[in-house]
């Protein structure tokens, strides 16, 4: 690893950042590879473990490195991208891209909901259903998925159901919803503790919440869903088409 100029106008973690950047360009790291400790950098460079940790920070939240909780920081094999075209949930898009998706339910249940869920649901009752889950891309947590449903509109609900097919497939062909539209706001966030530990990522790893609220045909909300989408290995594309 090169060294970086202490006489230099340039801040040292831009020099260390460039350094790193460079290895990576030039394939002297390829994918895969382990970077050096942040100990062994500061002991190389003479510069403080704040700075080098200032530096692999951002290069994780851009998705040049990949930080693995008790192994160490590695750099990131290439972001998958992936396409939306039409309203269809996350399951068909990958599974079309020949990808293999799983799904870890953490909790399905039905009970009291604040008054904000109940907005969103446009319910004039309190009870709504839960379902937290990861969702898994080859076997890598990607996706922390909170649904919110309302049991007017999906009585029966079984954790079985859940558990064996696709939520829009439940919308269609068990209740015989047609969905047609998806309202959704995406907010940049930072991984509080929790959310860290479920998708097996430093504390304060950049992600993308995305809140989506989902109408049938007859303008009824069939869900609303929080989405926490883990933007360091993975490019979401939204394609917008004029009417």
């Amino acid at each position: 690893m090169k060294k970086v100029d202490k006489q230099l106008d340039i801040p040292l973690h831009l020099q260390l950042s460039q350094i790193i950047r460079e290895m990576i360009d030039k394939g002297e790291l390829q994918p895969g590879d382990a970077l050096m400790s942040e100990r062994e950098i500061c002991r190389l460079q003479g510069i403080s473990r704040m700075t080098v940790n200032k530096v692999i920070v951002n290069l994780v939240n851009e998705g040049l490195l990949d930080r693995q909780q008790g192994k160490g920081t590695f750099v990131a094999f290439k972001k998958k991208r992936h396409r939306y075209e039409k309203l269809e949930g996350l399951t068909q898009i990958l599974k079309k891209q020949g990808l293999d998706v799983s799904n870890e339910l953490l909790e399905f249940s039905l009970g009291e909901r604040s008054q904000n869920i109940q907005r969103k649901l446009q319910m004039d009752q309190s009870v709504a259903y839960k379902i937290k889950r990861i969702r898994y891309i080859n076997e890598d947590p990607v996706v922390l998925e909170t649904v919110y449903l309302n049991p007017k509109m999906c009585s029966n609900l079984t954790e079985d159901l859940i558990q064996n097919y696709s939520l829009y497939h439940i919308y269609k062909e068990i209740y015989q919803y047609r969905v047609i539209k998806a309202e959704q706001i995406i907010t940049p966030i930072m991984l509080n503790k929790e959310e860290a530990k479920l998708l097996k990522q430093p504390r304060n790893t950049l992600a993308l919440k995305i809140d989506r609220i989902v109408y049938t045909s007859d303008e009824k909300v069939m869900e609303y869903t929080v989405s926490i989408f883990m933007s360091n290995k993975h490019d979401f594309e939204i394609v917008l088409h004029e009417d």
